[in-house]
């Protein structure tokens, strides 16, 4: 069954291998996808020999270089996998606390004592986090929060 092939996180990086040469407008090879991919070539082989045969790929060769092309089908598929991967990789937990954080002031007291706590929670939120919008978010929140407490 086509839905077990994408349980495997190799599988996974493989076509997005895919889809990220075509988004940079490259040409792949299996060579460089066991390379990128840290894999073996056989294991790439094989599965891109899965791909072609259920339509996910298409695949010339250009002398003796495979090179190799997602489908209108891969590519729906990849991009799926893609907007999953990323969500997948979000750090939710920095959006939750933010979330609290914000329910805290709305419903809290505004004076100096409940927004310092707020205040302390944001500037370590903002220290651990990657999440560029959970940033922006918490510097506004503290803007507002120390707007009130000056």
């Amino acid at each position: 069954m086509l839905c077990n092939l994408f349980l495997h996180e190799k599988v996974v990086e493989i076509l997005l291998a895919i889809l990220s040469s075509e988004e940079n407008g490259e040409k792949i090879y299996p060579l460089q996808i066991s390379n990128s991919i840290n894999s073996p070539y056989s294991y790439v082989s094989k599965v891109l020999n899965e791909f072609e045969k259920n339509c996910i790929i298409e695949s010339k060769f250009e002398g003796r270089t495979r090179v190799l092309k997602l489908t209108e089908y891969g590519k729906k598929i990849a991009t799926i996998l893609k907007e999953l991967k990323e969500l997948l990789e979000r750090d939710v937990i920095s959006e939750v606390k933010l979330g609290t954080l914000k329910r805290i002031f709305e419903n809290g007291q505004k004076d100096f004592y409940s927004i310092a706590p707020i205040l302390a929670e944001l500037e370590l939120l903002m220290s651990e986090t990657k999440n560029e919008s959970v940033v922006k978010e918490a510097i506004e929140l503290r803007r507002r929060l120390e707007e009130l407490i000056c």
